[in-house]
Order: C-alpha cells, then structure tokens, then sequence
C-alpha cells in the first residue's frame, strides 16, 4: 500500500473546529430533560454572592434551618455549571424570583408544566450552548491527550468516537453538569500528561487548578483525580525505594510537587464552593452522607440492579455497547411532544452515530478491540512508560470504581468511561492499520498520518 501522505499542522485546528461546530450545533435541539429546570434554578446562587453580595445565602447551614432544599442541592452536585447559569441568568435579566420552578419527579409532564417548571426558552437555549461549549472544549483536550501520550492519528480516531457519540452528545448538550463533568476530566489528564514530561512547579501547580476545577464541576470527578495523582506519584516513589543521592533528591522534589498540586486543588475547589467556606469538614461529611442517600432514592423510587451479574451487564451495555438512554425514566418516551423531539432530534443529521447502542454484536466488537489495544499498548515501548501508567491507572481505576458504585442502569454515570473505551478502541484500530499499511514513516516525527 503507497505512504500515505503527511498531513500539516493546520489539519488538527481545523479537524478540532469541525468536530466543535458538530457538538455546539445541536444543542438546541436536543430532547429536554427535567433536570434542565432544576438546573436552571440552581443557578441562582450567583445571584445571592455576585449581585446581593450575601454569602450567608449560599453558608452551610448545620441545622438545615434556612432554605433547606436549596442546601441540599447546593452542596450535593458541583457549582460550574451552576454559576455559569446564573450569570447568563444575570445577563438576561432575570432574578431569582424569575425562574422556573424546580422538576417535581414524582409528578408527570403535565403536572410540571402546569406549575411552571419549563425554563425560559431563550435562557435555556443559551444555558445549553454553554454546556455544549464546555463539551466541545473536552474533545479538543480529549486530542491533545491522546496525541501527548500515544499518537496523533489515534488522537484524530478517538476525538472523532468521542465528539460523534450518542450518549456523550445527548448529555453535554443539555443545560446540566455532564458537559462541565467531563471538560473537567480532561483538564485534569492533560495536565498530567503534561507534567510527565515536564516536572515543574508550574506544571503540579496547572494539576492542582485543573482538579480543583475537576471536582468542583461534578463531585465524583475526586476518583478521578485520586488515580491521576496516584500515576503521577508512582514514579518517584519507586525511584526513592530503589535509590538514593540524587535520584532521592529528585524523587523527593517530585513528591512536594504533588504535595503542592493537592493543596492547589484543594484551594481552588474550596475558592469555587462558597457553602463549604464556614465549615468544611462537616460539609465533606454531609456530602458523602447526601450522596449516598441520593442513590437510595433514586433505585427505590426508579429501580436499581439486584445483583453483582446485573451491575456487570449493565456495565457493558453502557459501556461498550453505549446503548442510547435518552432519559432515565421510562414512561418520559410516552409524552408526546418529548416523543416528537427525540424523532426531530434523530432526523437532523445532528445525533452522532446513531448505530451505536443498536447491537449487542457491535458491543463484543468493543470490548475485544478494547482489551486489544489495552495489551497492545502494554508492549509499545514506543509510548513512554510514564504515559502508559497515567492511561492504565487511570482507565482500570475508573472502570472498577463505576462497576462497584454503580447502583442504577443510568447512561449518565457511565458517561466518564467512554473516553477511556475510545482511547482503547482508537488505538486498537489505527494499530490494525499501521499492520495493513506498512507505514514505514510510524513513530518517526508525529506527523505521518499513523504516526
């Protein structure tokens, strides 16, 4: 087969811009979610810091005395998107006492409409670009991961799985967290990406930004984060085992590095979550409390797995079948104007790969390709040893904590895995082809297109 032919820089920015367009461009039709209108009123509390100046508003309450349900939400989910909503609420003009009314799941469609829970169209409208944007933003960063740590075509393969993904589009678009979630994700990998090969204060101090950023965009980011500063650390603590002089000296230096990076993150996390500033470690207890109370709601009132076996076929429809869930209620696809959505949404070109999530075929497909790439890149001493850590610590600790936390057959918390099966997938494939292809130019300079 000829060599195929190199392809300059320029390519990536505008391959990246497409695939930022594709996102952005359909987030203004997908179908509405409930959640969208708690969302929505959660974001006023950046009319109570910025506007009234009134941090009492917003100050963990330990008698849960003032605004109850408001602390509840406040400090059970992260506080990105929620300030981004509020300041396009601000911009608009609207006030707390403007927005719509919080989703009531215990009712229907009708009931919730009747009430006042659908948002304003125009300020949903933008709520959703902006998740979208956020969304885009992680495909472009999902890339340069990738490209950092294995390769530049499997970084062009797995950004197009990731921006084309049914289950990755219908969440990120939506005026939730999902897009702040995972653009928090990537910060947090290419940052680490970036101090393997630059150990510098400025390098552990972007870690510490990017996770305390992580974290305070959606709280189940922290193992996340926990497995990312493990790889990061398990070069340097092996190095201070097996030696001393010098390579101690510099094991050590690496250690206070992270010593820096988790106090940055725990900084900024802190900086960006003002209900935690009056008492922070009752606020992490009550969180953890809340949260699990939180998944005992939610399987008793929608139904949960029953039993380890069912946790696993879940995991693999969501995971690598990707099996499409537009809502996590079932009776939602009987409503007729959500039902004339879904089918206008699925019409417009704009949906990504709408054959996946169809067959359970393509989903042993997945996992085969997957488990591949995972013992190919084991053996390519072509990818620095460091960079394959950060990949495996991060994609094995991931999938074990989602498969035992997991309690609910929700694609939602099965959302953060999917970059880590496309990275795997990609690079299975572009090392099928590179056996086709013959490239004599691979891993020469990073430009061949697989290189």
């Amino acid at each position: 087969m000829p060599m195929l032919k190199r392809l300059p820089g320029w390519v990536d920015a505008l391959w990246l811009g497409c695939l930022a367009l594709y996102i952005v461009a359909g987030a203004a039709i997908v179908p509405f979610h409930g959640d969208e209108s708690t969302l929505m009123v959660m974001g006023r509390d950046y009319h109570y810091i910025f506007v009234e100046g009134d941090l009492a508003q917003v100050l963990y309450d330990e008698a849960w005395e003032v605004n109850p349900h408001e602390q509840h939400l406040r400090i059970l989910n992260g506080t990105v998107s929620k300030m981004v909503y509020g300041w396009l609420q601000w911009l608009n003009g609207f006030g707390p006492r403007d927005l719509n009314r919080n989703w009531n799941w215990g009712r229907d469609f009708d009931f919730n409409v009747a009430r006042g829970a659908i948002p304003d169209g125009e300020l949903l409208g933008q709520a959703r670009l902006a998740s979208a944007m956020q969304l885009a933003l992680a495909a472009v960063l999902f890339f340069q991961f990738v490209k950092m740590t294995l390769n530049r075509p499997t970084a062009f393969l797995a950004s197009a799985l990731f921006a084309l993904h049914p289950n990755m589009l219908i969440n990120g678009r939506r005026a939730m967290m999902e897009g702040s979630h995972i653009l928090g994700l990537m910060l947090v990998l290419l940052a680490a990406a970036w101090l393997l090969q630059e150990r510098r204060w400025r390098t552990y101090a972007l870690l510490g930004i990017s996770a305390g950023f992580a974290i305070s965009a959606k709280h189940p980011n922290v193992i996340a984060c926990a497995l990312v500063f493990l790889a990061c650390a398990r070069d340097p603590i092996w190095r201070s085992l097996q030696s001393r002089g010098r390579s101690w000296q510099r094991s050590t230096t690496d250690l206070a590095g992270l010593a820096l990076a988790s106090a940055v993150a725990v900084s900024v996390f802190l900086l960006l979550n003002p209900a935690w500033w009056h008492e922070p470690l009752a606020v992490a207890e009550e969180v953890v409390a809340e949260r699990q109370q939180l998944l005992q709601n939610q399987v008793k009132a929608f139904g949960g797995y029953n039993s380890f076996a069912e946790q696993v076929s879940g995991f693999f429809q969501f995971v690598f079948v990707g099996e499409r869930q537009y809502f996590e209620v079932s009776h939602w696809n009987d409503y007729a104007v959500i039902t004339a959505e879904r089918e206008a949404y699925e019409r417009s070109g704009l949906a990504g790969l709408l054959f996946i999530g169809n067959s359970g075929r393509l989903g042993v497909i997945c996992l085969l390709l997957s488990i591949f790439g995972a013992l190919k890149l084991a053996r390519d001493w072509d990818i620095s040893r460091e960079a394959r850590w950060l990949v495996f610590i991060w994609i094995s600790g991931s999938a074990l904590a989602t498969l035992w936390l997991t309690p609910l057959p929700w694609a939602r918390y099965y959302l953060p895995l999917l970059p880590a099966v496309i990275l795997l997938m990609s690079y299975a494939l572009i090392s099928f082809a590179r056996l086709l292809i013959k490239d004599p130019y691979a891993r020469s300079d990073g430009v061949a297109l697989l290189d």
